[in-house]
């Protein structure tokens, strides 16, 4: 199940979008229920209920759907971060011979509704999930970063490590970048740059179909070029 990741100014934001969902509903109802010469106090209560039956399962329906629409996004105020990311990351890991790793090629599949958001990374050798997300966004600024506790499986060459650590992603260019830091209990730290790649993140659960999907966007934007 995944935890609400909402601030409090959003989730007064959806609570005021609702509202007002309710009382257009509720006055086309009761506008209805009044031409059909419904008495007042009876049409007035049929419209209430009624309105807060349909909301109601519009919200269920709202809170299952990936947030993918701009126009709504705009208009309750959270940021589009869903899709597939692809990147490069740089650690300050040293090999057992002391030499530093060169960039590593990343990939971050990036699941969100207006209530909740899940992030997915994934290396050649080495897969990560988040247990705690964050959306936060600085009003006086106009930032909005993804904060995030992650846990780390690294199974490759007969290992079987878990490493936990932490993330901050601040969303750059339009939407379309994402840049920032995290540090693990190894201990390590550093620094990662993605590029978003599509929205469509449906099936990416691994590194091999994120590359294919890498590829397959790479191959289209030489064709548009």
């Amino acid at each position: 199940m995944n935890l609400l990741s909402l601030t409090y100014a959003e989730f007064e934001r959806l609570l005021k979008g609702f509202t007002i969902v309710t009382i257009v509903v509720a006055g086309l109802i009761l506008a209805v229920r009044l031409a059909l010469d419904t008495p007042l106090a009876t049409a007035a209560w049929q419209a209430i209920t009624s309105a807060l039956t349909v909301t109601g399962f519009a919200f269920g329906f709202f809170a299952r759907q990936t947030w993918n629409y701009p126009l709504l996004a705009k208009w309750l105020g959270r940021p589009i971060v869903h899709g597939l990311w692809r990147g490069t990351l740089n650690t300050s890991y040293k090999r057992s011979d002391g030499q530093t790793v060169p960039p590593i090629e990343i990939a971050f599949v990036i699941r969100q509704t207006y209530l909740s958001l899940s992030i997915e990374s994934f290396t050649s050798n080495q897969e990560g999930e988040s247990k705690v997300e964050a959306l936060i966004q600085n009003m006086r600024t106009d930032a909005t970063r993804i904060c995030y506790i992650f846990e780390l499986r690294r199974q490759y060459n007969g290992e079987n490590k878990l490493t936990t650590g932490s993330g901050e992603l601040k969303l750059l260019d339009a939407g379309n970048r994402l840049k920032g830091h995290y540090w693990t209990n190894s201990p390590t730290q550093g620094d990662l740059e993605l590029t978003l790649v599509t929205r469509d993140c449906e099936g990416v659960n691994c590194y091999e179909v994120a590359e294919r999907k890498w590829i397959e966007f790479a191959s289209q934007a030489r064709v548009t070029a």
